[in-house]
């Protein structure tokens, strides 16, 4: 029964992840960085939130421009994303599945590991250059 599910819940992502991609970002970074942010700033939920928004489209431009260098300079113009999609992927169902992978220990929420497939599999779908393609 919890493989079905398993399967359905990483099929649901593939689906949706050319719409959260971005906000699985924005979304992962308020997890894992917004109690540290708010302890440290004395932020409240506003402030913290407008600023892993910002925070979270800026990563998301860095890592295009990462994976653009990396596709020219290390792989001479062929497209990297899949291959390091297919590298991040156990990560992300790692973090999704943490009672799957109880052997050893996983840093990171659930969440993140929700961002990190629907990157993986926008990666695998679209490619590097596969959004700018299909919008210019």
């Amino acid at each position: 029964m919890s493989e079905g599910f398993a399967t359905t819940y990483a099929k649901a992502i593939d689906d949706l992840a050319g719409k959260i991609f971005i906000p699985g970002v924005i979304a992962s970074l308020l997890v894992e960085l917004g109690p540290t942010f708010q302890a440290y700033k004395g932020a409240g939920l506003l402030e913290t939130y407008l600023v892993f928004v910002i925070g979270g489209f800026i990563l998301t431009g860095v890592i295009f421009m990462l994976l653009t260098l990396c596709t020219i300079y290390l792989f001479k113009g062929k497209d990297a994303a899949p291959i390091i999609s297919i590298a991040l992927m156990p990560l992300g169902f790692a973090c999704l599945f943490p009672t799957y992978f109880s052997s050893f220990q996983v840093p990171l929420s659930e969440v993140t590991g929700v961002a990190i497939l629907a990157w993986c599999f926008m990666l695998l779908s679209e490619g590097t250059f596969g959004i700018l393609e299909k919008n210019v």
